[in-house]
């Protein structure tokens, strides 16, 4: 696939091509994320001096690398399409009127025990709980459950989060999501407590998905571990 036939996408499902571009942000950070691995593992064998099996792992590890950049290129190209800021503050203003509008809310409420994990769609949904660690807490949108996350991963570890505003892979190349002071271009900005390290909240479901998924890499924890409780799904008006 051509990286310019992104655009027939963005011009005729505009929706479809910011779901594509946060599955590919999502896809290139788990590649990412491997290629560490790998490269720890490069450094074990170096010790043995283990220096066939060095060669095999970092061949690979470039073509890999390779195909990741490709992935990088294909995220820049969709944001230079689509005004992912902009388009995420619609949606929300859309998604927030549509609630607001609706006389019967029960009929799009759903299950509030079953358990979901962070690999799933999440648009349309809306949460009331997420649990780490085996401990759960009550959240009413998807902007708490962001904050809610962070709190406790900087009480897990508060140097390590502390950390994220100077990590190049915790920061997006146009959206600033972590820093030490306020920045005039971050939306909806949230002070995390504990951490004094401000985040930027003003993202759809599924970009909130993606930067929970990168935290929580950084602290080696088990991204299956996390849960998710929806209280609505209004996937049947759209």
């Amino acid at each position: 696939m051509e990286i310019r036939e992104f655009d027939f996408l963005a011009e005729e499902v505009p929706g479809a091509a910011s779901e594509i571009r946060e599955a590919l942000d999502l896809l290139y950070s788990s590649i990412d994320s491997a290629l560490d691995e790998v490269g720890d593992k490069i450094f074990k064998e170096t010790k043995k001096r283990n220096f066939s099996r060095i060669k095999d792992l970092s061949v690979k590890c470039e073509s890999v690398s390779k195909l990741n950049s490709s992935i990088q290129e294909a995220i820049n190209y969709l944001d230079g399409l689509i005004e992912v800021k902009e388009d995420e503050e619609e949606k929300a203003r859309k998604d927030e009127f549509i609630e607001r509008s609706i006389t019967n809310y029960k009929d799009y409420e759903v299950d509030n025990e079953i358990e979901h994990n962070l690999y799933e769609d999440l648009t349309f949904k809306r949460p009331c709980a997420i649990k780490i660690d085996g401990k759960k807490f009550e959240v009413k949108d998807w902007k708490k459950a962001l904050i809610t996350t962070l709190e406790y991963l900087s009480i897990k570890d508060i140097n390590l989060i502390k950390g994220f505003p100077d990590d190049p892979k915790m920061n997006g190349k146009k959206v600033i999501y972590f820093s030490r002071v306020e920045l005039p271009n971050m939306r909806s900005v949230q002070l995390i407590k504990g951490a004094d390290i401000y985040i930027t909240t003003n993202l759809s479901a599924n970009s909130i998905r993606n930067l929970i998924i990168k935290c929580l890499k950084k602290y080696n924890m088990k991204i299956s571990d996390f849960k998710i409780y929806f209280r609505a799904d209004y996937s049947d008006l759209h």
